[in-house]
């Protein structure tokens, strides 16, 4: 059932992600366009692109991008027995997940505050730009809460 919701998640995530990418190429080809062509520099597309970007890569990094394409240091890992490997995982997952966990509050008041704040050429509300960030925050955080459950479970191997 989790795994289930989790491909679901990720499918959407990934749909997502390719119709902003596809928003970021043709306004990157209109920028060039219009300045090649019409000879006008249009500021508002460089603020679209920056903004589609930022939500790709806070998006499908924290819904879409399997924990093993993840970058990580494993060169002690690997190298360690099996029932090793597993405490090295939960420790992992309690680290990451509880200084996630622990800066949620703080993040999401400072995303909501941004409401004050606008873009510079479109004067769209930040809090709605960088919300993105706090569902990746939650997104990681259960992640975490899964691998957690998988490594305590009696098929462990499975949460690695």
């Amino acid at each position: 059932m989790i795994a289930r919701l989790g491909r679901i998640v990720a499918k959407a995530a990934e749909v997502i992600s390719v119709v902003l990418f596809a928003g970021v190429f043709l306004v990157f080809v209109y920028k060039i366009a219009m300045r090649y062509l019409a000879h006008d520099a249009v500021a508002w597309a460089d603020e679209v692109s920056v903004v589609l970007f930022i939500w790709i890569v806070f998006i499908a990094n924290g819904l879409m991008v399997e924990d093993r394409r993840q970058i990580s240091f494993d060169l002690l890992y690997k190298h360690v027995a099996p029932g090793v490997q597993r405490w090295l995982g939960i420790a992992r997952a309690l680290l990451i997940g509880g200084i996630l966990a622990a800066s949620l509050p703080g993040a999401l008041d400072y995303i909501a505050f941004l409401w004050r704040e606008r873009t510079p050429v479109l004067l769209w509300r930040l809090d709605l730009v960088y919300a993105c960030f706090g569902v990746f925050m939650v997104a990681v955080i259960v992640r975490r809460v899964v691998v957690l459950a998988r490594l305590a479970g009696p098929r462990w191997r499975d949460g690695l």
